[in-house]
């Protein structure tokens, strides 16, 4: 019958401590153990190798030949679990090793790569993978330690960043080619651009200066996963686009894009971090979340605190 590594991969951390310290009573204390047990271990292991591994007397221990050789295998095997212990704890508690952050295309160049610019030349020995797409990826299933994410709300165990304001516009080309869109009921008759949507409708939330609030479910003539190819399609002309209003204020500045009802407002997003470690969360993260949130209240500086929910 084989052995199981359990009934003497413990015993053999005892018996090397008690070679080491030359003493049954030294290593029991060392090891929180008591003498009699440590010496029913050596026992124990000595059975299990069929051998024996100590010559004692009521002065001295010394190794047998067997005991030699057992003990140098010891020795390396508990060097590298103090070795493994400590590269594991280099990995959680100092910014080494690999981390692997996931944003859109959009946030990645807006915020993530201008938010990491000093975090990455003050931690030379970690190494970055930026994972852009503008589908939300699985954490788990792509390894991933962090996400930089935008949503309607934050969950309850996400970091959250700030709010992002999101509008509707449309190309002035477009909007000359239909009657004029003077309250929240004409949408229904228009051409609709937006993010891929989880079904065939989407729901928007307006609400005017009044308080008044309205929902509608609008069926979009063109989705698609990726923001800036919603803004070309907007300035194509083919519809109106509900946009995050910091994509396209340069377009609106320009004329490029008008506002649709800017009257009302339209339910607005926020930017939030997601990660797949529970706590303790390692160190890199923790530094790396840190980075995020100074560069985003530095953007967004009063609006963060303003806008934290709860």
């Amino acid at each position: 019958m084989k052995n199981n590594a359990m009934d003497y991969l413990p015993r053999m951390v005892i018996f090397s401590r008690v070679v080491e310290l030359g003493a049954f009573s030294k290593a029991a204390r060392e090891l929180g153990l008591t003498s009699s047990s440590v010496s029913q271990h050596i026992s124990a292991l000595e059975t299990i190798l069929g051998t024996t591994l100590l010559h004692r007397t009521t002065r001295k221990l010394s190794l047998t030949e067997a005991g030699q050789s057992f003990y140098a295998h010891c020795a390396r095997i508990v060097a590298l679990a103090d070795e493994a212990r400590q590269n594991t704890e280099s990995l959680h508690n100092e910014l080494v090793g690999e981390l692997r952050i996931a944003a859109s295309s959009f946030m990645a160049s807006e915020y993530l790569v201008p938010a990491l610019e000093d975090f990455i030349r003050d931690h030379p020995r970690l190494r970055i993978n930026i994972d852009v797409n503008d589908h939300n990826v699985d954490l788990m299933d792509k390894n991933v330690d962090l996400a930089l994410r935008v949503g309607k709300t934050a969950g309850t165990d996400d970091v959250y960043l700030a709010p992002l304001e999101a509008v509707l516009c449309a190309a002035p080309s477009y909007l000359q080619a239909h009657s004029p869109i003077r309250k929240p009921e004409d949408l229904l008759q228009r051409h609709f651009l937006f993010f891929t949507p989880h079904g065939t409708s989407v729901e928007v939330t307006l609400r005017d200066r009044g308080g008044q609030c309205m929902q509608m479910r609008l069926t979009p003539r063109i989705t698609a996963n990726h923001a800036r190819s919603l803004r070309r399609l907007a300035l194509q002309g083919h519809g109106v686009a509900r946009l995050l209003r910091s994509k396209v204020q340069a377009d609106l500045d320009a004329g490029r894009l008008v506002l649709v009802l800017p009257e009302w407002s339209l339910e607005g997003y926020c930017a939030f971090l997601t990660t797949k470690h529970r706590e303790p969360v390692p160190q890199k993260i923790v530094t790396c979340i840190e980075q995020i949130r100074a560069y985003f209240r530095r953007r967004h500086p009063g609006a963060v605190e303003a806008s934290r929910p709860g």
